[in-house]
């Protein structure tokens, strides 16, 4: 009994000399201006006995002096303009708050660091608005919006810096509009005006301009089926269709298609004179008109361009496929501005009637390349 009480005193003694120990290593830490190693053995010490008062006022003495370094050093960083590094240690001096709010150390915290933090945010945000400013004024607008951008980033609210941003943005847009005309490539111009006035209806004489250059960039387009009695007397037309049936379905898909373009600048010619065109083709039973009679009637119709639309195979009963000649021509010059031979086979068809479906098809795909021209781009 005697012997087991003598252990116990001796494991007492020798726990008691080591706490000793740790709390002499950690005043030692703190007399040579070391606090982060003189808090950590504190730490530790408090960690193995809690109830050691010593190392919680240790802790609390370090852990003021690591946040008071830091604030001080921030400060002189945020008066030096080095706001990176001043943002760098405010957040690691609330980082220490933060632990010391969780180890109840009761830590005093410098109001006027955050008051000395926004002084060097708006020192900044000036400084970096008069450089997006300058930049802007000497044509460099991508580093005026790269500056701007930087500013917003930060203050969303800043109005100054959202409305050069905005002109950083337009500006370039609009000189690049205005060039396009100049070069007399209308559609280009008024496409890229257009992207002006999207962003602000108000932005200089942007809204005359687009106005003008509409007028400028449209085109009239006038459609002409072009009826060949050879396709169904021989092998071209396989179908219930009597003859000219699937040309005057087509007409009506393709117009209806180049008018779901819904394109400002493409004036669709739309008169009853092409279906008494085809009417009088049928009637001849000569066979295809020529390009010159294509555009000569065109040119009746009104239209600067003729889109002329030839079935070259249609089968919606065994192969179930369609080949349709689409061409381009200019009524004024009877030149051919573009050919191009669209095909829809069975592979793209759904569920639903066929003919309808290859119709579809061959119309939107035509759209797709009336949209595509530019004449102003030749």
């Amino acid at each position: 009994m005697r012997t087991a009480a003598a252990l116990l005193s001796l494991l007492l003694l020798s726990a008691c000399g080591g706490v000793r120990k740790q709390l002499e290593n950690a005043a030692l830490y703190e007399q040579n201006g070391m606090p982060e190693q003189a808090y950590a053995s504190y730490a530790a010490i408090h960690a193995r006995q809690p109830s050691s008062a010593m190392a919680l006022v240790g802790m609390k003495r370090n852990a003021q002096a690591i946040y008071d370094r830091l604030v001080a050093e921030a400060s002189a960083a945020y008066l030096a303009g080095d706001r990176t590094r001043g943002d760098q240690l405010h957040r690691t001096a609330g980082e220490v708050l933060a632990e010391g709010r969780k180890e109840k150390l009761e830590l005093r915290a410098d109001p006027l660091l955050d008051q000395r933090r926004a002084e060097a945010l708006a020192s900044w945000m000036d400084a970096t608005y008069q450089r997006a400013l300058e930049a802007f004024r000497s044509d460099r607008f991508e580093e005026c919006r790269l500056n701007c951008s930087l500013i917003l980033a930060e203050d969303r609210e800043h109005k100054e810096a959202a409305y050069l941003l905005r002109m950083a943005e337009l500006e370039p847009l609009y000189r690049e509009a205005r060039y396009a005309a100049q070069l007399g490539l209308w559609r280009t111009a008024y496409r890229t005006m257009q992207k002006v006035t999207d962003k602000d209806p108000g932005y200089k004489d942007a809204w005359t301009e687009l106005e003008r250059l509409r007028r400028e960039a449209t085109w009239t387009l006038a459609y002409m089926p072009v009826y060949n009695e050879q396709m169904y007397a021989g092998s071209g037309i396989v179908s219930g269709a009597v003859p000219g049936q699937v040309e005057t379905q087509l007409s009506a898909a393709v117009k209806q298609a180049v008018l779901d373009l819904d394109d400002p600048l493409i004036i669709l010619v739309d008169r009853e004179n092409t279906e008494q065109l085809l009417a009088e083709q049928q009637r001849s039973m000569e066979g295809i008109y020529d390009d010159a009679h294509v555009a000569e009637a065109g040119k009746l119709l009104g239209a600067r361009y003729v889109l002329s639309v030839r079935i070259l195979r249609f089968d919606d009963i065994f192969s179930k496929q369609a080949e349709v000649q689409a061409v381009l021509l200019d009524t004024e010059s009877g030149a051919i501005l573009r050919s191009e031979v669209v095909r829809v086979n069975k592979d793209e068809l759904g569920k639903g009637a066929p003919r309808a479906q290859l119709i579809d098809r061959a119309a939107r795909r035509i759209a797709a390349q009336v949209g595509a021209f530019d004449p102003f781009k030749r």
